[in-house]
């Protein structure tokens, strides 16, 4: 699954989440005091907020269920001379044997799994893999962005020559996205990859009630920035910070 993202999500420059979000989340790890010796990142994709992490001095590990994206996360850290050890696993369904510090998952990885049983899954995972007073941070998309959000074609071409489509419809609390690349080859030949996305929401009451069920305390939703908000209902994508 996910394996077509991996041909082309860097060139179209999909990592710029990771590699944006990472200074704002360490911020906000210097502001509350939390100094993480360990982390894991789930869904890490091609590796780049692991990346960022290990630059910031933190023992950094991931996990994605793509051997394809796990490739290039191998070839990204090599590039910078690190050597990241990375898990093929299921994150809903993992056992590594250790524990961390501090445990993410970002770019609404979370909401690729369509059954709220494997969101309660990997909540359980991730609190059998964290240690006394350890943090997990994920984002979701929210049920008000699929609704708002989600029904719509965008396309862009880039400087090099490539062309990105994306197509994207909502049901309530699932959407569908279907996204076609065109690669620039030479002269006007392009080789074409395409993927189609679920994704699934639930309520962020429903979401926190679970996490505190499961044992997580100082339950916290938060906006891009890393701040409280009123108002969470408004938010589009939530950041929902916990610890044990």
């Amino acid at each position: 699954m996910y394996d077509e993202f991996a041909k082309f999500y860097d060139r179209l420059g999909w990592d710029s989440y990771a590699k944006e979000l990472w200074p704002d989340f360490k911020k906000y790890l210097d502001k509350i005091g939390f100094e993480p010796k360990s982390m894991l990142d789930l869904a890490c994709g091609t590796g780049t907020f692991c990346i960022g992490a290990l630059k910031d001095g933190i023992n950094v590990e991931g996990l994605d269920l793509s051997e394809e994206m796990l490739k290039k996360a191998v070839e990204n850290a090599k590039k910078y001379g690190y050597d990241i050890k990375f898990h093929h696993g299921d994150m809903s369904s993992f056992h590594l044997g250790k524990k961390y510090d501090l445990i993410t998952c970002t770019f609404d990885a979370i909401n690729h799994m369509t059954d709220f049983q494997k969101w309660k899954s990997m909540f359980n995972c991730v609190k059998n893999h964290l240690n006394e007073n350890g943090v997990f941070m994920f984002d979701m998309n929210t049920l008000k962005d699929l609704n708002d959000n989600w029904n719509n074609i965008h396309i862009r071409k880039y400087p090099n020559g490539d062309y990105y489509i994306s197509k994207s419809i909502s049901f309530g609390d699932s959407a569908f996205i279907t996204f076609t690349a065109f690669l620039k080859k030479e002269g006007r030949l392009y080789e074409e990859y395409e993927e189609t996305v679920q994704e699934t929401s639930f309520s962020l009451d429903a979401v926190t009630r679970e996490l505190k069920e499961i044992g997580f305390k100082n339950v916290n939703i938060m906006n891009r920035k890393f701040e409280m908000v009123e108002d969470i209902n408004g938010l589009d994508r939530a950041f929902i910070l916990c610890s044990i």
